[in-house]
């Protein structure tokens, strides 16, 4: 178990490993779903601020935090899959998954003039990322 709750806040521990927990089954389980009867997940956090978005039409902010290697980076790419696999035509959106592809595609990009070896991370992010994805 990587993930964990502290009230609202999702506490991820990083295994440093690809884990088979971000597939269309999991998001699957997580669309629509009450996400406090489900185990926590980065998917949760997702699918609450996008269901609050659509129910009580406020903006919504995910703030990710960490030391370096904490796995930031990879828990902001699963966010996007997720709300661009469940927005739009049930997912079938091609203009949702170009916005969502465009973001994930310019990480190689951005890594190459921002990221470093450290200590604890072999590709450290050394900027901040800020996204704004509006609705309409």
């Amino acid at each position: 178990e990587i993930y964990t709750w502290i009230s609202n806040v999702l506490v991820i521990a990083n295994p440093f490993r690809w884990l088979q927990i971000y597939d269309s089954k999991h998001i699957n389980m997580y669309k629509g779903s009450n996400t406090k009867d489900l185990p926590p997940h980065i998917f949760a956090v997702a699918e609450t601020a996008f269901r609050q978005m659509l129910l009580e039409e406020e903006k919504q902010c995910i703030i990710i935090s960490g030391e370096s290697g904490a796995g930031k980076t990879e828990a902001a790419k699963q966010i996007m899959t997720y709300i661009a696999a469940i927005s739009g035509s049930g997912g079938n959106d091609k203009a949702v998954t170009k916005v969502k592809d465009i973001i994930l595609d310019s990480n190689p990009a951005l890594e190459a003039f921002g990221n470093a070896m450290t200590v604890r991370n072999n590709n450290s992010s050394r900027f901040g990322k800020y996204f704004e994805i509006k609705f309409s």
